[in-house]
């Protein structure tokens, strides 16, 4: 395990899958980041690479030759290297192996950053070709943060899009493949109010975002939390349906490209958004999440 440390929080992350797995805030000692209870989802907040999602048939094509892989791809089930920048600053490689190149046949080595910098951890997803042909990939975060922490009910926690009076979802089929087809959700001066039955259809898959920042609050007291990711221009809410309780977390997921619909073909190239990077070539992807 790595720590972040300053004046107002302490950070924990897992050389494994160099996930996020807890932010405290030092002048109360507030837990924000889910902790993982197998009863509702046994991670924090993994790291999504190199795809988003499913599959169709849980397999996508390269030239031609198919490979499998896991739901979300396998950085989140693998072991970094941490390397220590500061006590403000730590990154975690991933290269490839024999094991990653029978799901995905790219030389690549994939760097975590994390940065804390007052109340704002800023994480950087840097990706990098080492093999001879462009590298197509994919990359999120599925960060889950606590709710309900005192006798607050459900209802009164929200996720707010400011300047956004309502959200383009898009539809899911009955396998929760992506269609072509979107629904739209309105908001209440920019927010969206939880509800048993919000994810009652899987998470909220939003793309046509007016702005690419949202905050995670409470009617009933101040805690927030706050995410920037105006490098990727997708984002999930997401939370597991539970129609006969309340789930105490809720997911902020910023994504670079979409999970497969049952329009596409299995060609990676042709996933909507998918990333490139040419050989020898890097691309850095960021998003910030800031506690209050």
């Amino acid at each position: 395990m790595q720590y972040l440390e300053n004046d107002v929080l302490r950070v924990g992350i897992n050389e494994f899958g160099a996930e996020l797995t807890s932010i405290i805030k030092k002048s109360d000692g507030t837990e924000y980041v889910w902790q993982g209870d197998p009863t509702f989802w046994k991670r924090h907040a993994p790291v999504l690479f190199p795809i988003v999602g499913r599959l169709k048939d849980k397999e996508y094509t390269v030239g031609g030759t198919a490979y499998s892989i896991t739901q979300h791809g396998f950085g989140r089930d693998l072991a970094f290297t941490a390397h220590p920048v500061s006590d403000t600053c730590v990154e975690f490689v991933l290269s490839a192996n024999d094991y990653t190149k029978q799901m995905y046949p790219y030389d690549f080595t994939l760097t975590i950053r994390y940065t804390l910098d007052g109340a704002t951890l800023r994480k950087e997803h840097i990706t990098r070709n080492r093999s001879a042909d462009t590298l197509y990939y994919e990359v999120g975060g599925h960060d889950g943060y606590n709710i309900l922490f005192e006798d607050e009910a459900l209802g009164d926690w929200y996720v707010e899009f400011e300047g956004a009076d309502a959200l383009s979802v898009i539809d899911v089929d009955e396998t929760v493949m992506l269609s072509q087809s979107h629904h739209t959700v309105p908001l209440e001066d920019g927010r969206l109010y939880l509800t048993r039955e919000t994810f009652a259809h899987d998470a909220l898959m939003l793309d046509g975002l007016p702005v690419r920042r949202c905050t995670l609050g409470c009617t009933k007291h101040d805690r927030r939390v706050t995410m920037d990711f105006s490098d990727f221009p997708y984002f999930a809410v997401w939370s597991p349906y539970q129609p006969e309780t309340d789930v105490p977390f809720v997911c902020l997921e910023p994504w670079s490209t979409l999970p497969d619909g049952s329009y596409l073909g299995k060609e990676l190239e042709q996933k909507v958004g998918v990333c490139t990077v040419a050989p020898g070539a890097s691309e850095t992807l960021t998003f910030s999440i800031t506690i209050a």
